[in-house]
């Protein structure tokens, strides 16, 4: 019947829409860095002891929060959406970067830069 979705025509618009623009390295890396420092993070924290996961996962939730920003970005065929994406990463790295800069701090402001660098890229459209 045409004019029905489907779960799978849904999936394959989607891919094809993102797949209309080329990816943004820096996202990419924004995404990988951030996913790496949270990584990093729960090991360490778990690693010392004296905190469980019930304490460490807020701050785990809110560091994977910009690093699935920054990978969603990179999927989506709308470029302003894709900026925007892109600065709310940025803002929540700087701001986890700034709170943890004497432990996994810094990976993440790193993150905050990358992210801000391929905002800049998709607002200047040279992908």
């Amino acid at each position: 019947m045409s004019g029905s979705f489907s779960a799978a025509g849904v999936r394959q618009y989607c891919l094809h829409m993102a797949s209309l623009r080329q990816r943004e390295p820096w996202a990419t890396g924004a995404s990988i860095i951030g996913f790496a420092m949270t990584a990093v993070y729960v090991v360490v924290i778990l690693a010392q002891g004296n905190n469980s996961f019930s304490e460490t996962f807020p701050w785990a939730l809110s560091m994977t929060t910009g690093a699935v920003l920054a990978f969603t970005s990179t999927l989506v065929a709308n470029l302003a959406v894709a900026r925007g994406l892109l600065l709310g990463a940025a803002a929540v790295f700087g701001i986890i970067g700034s709170l943890a800069i004497f432990s996994v701090g810094l990976g993440f402001l790193l993150a905050a830069v990358a992210a801000v660098i391929g905002s800049a890229r998709v607002s200047s459209n040279r992908l």
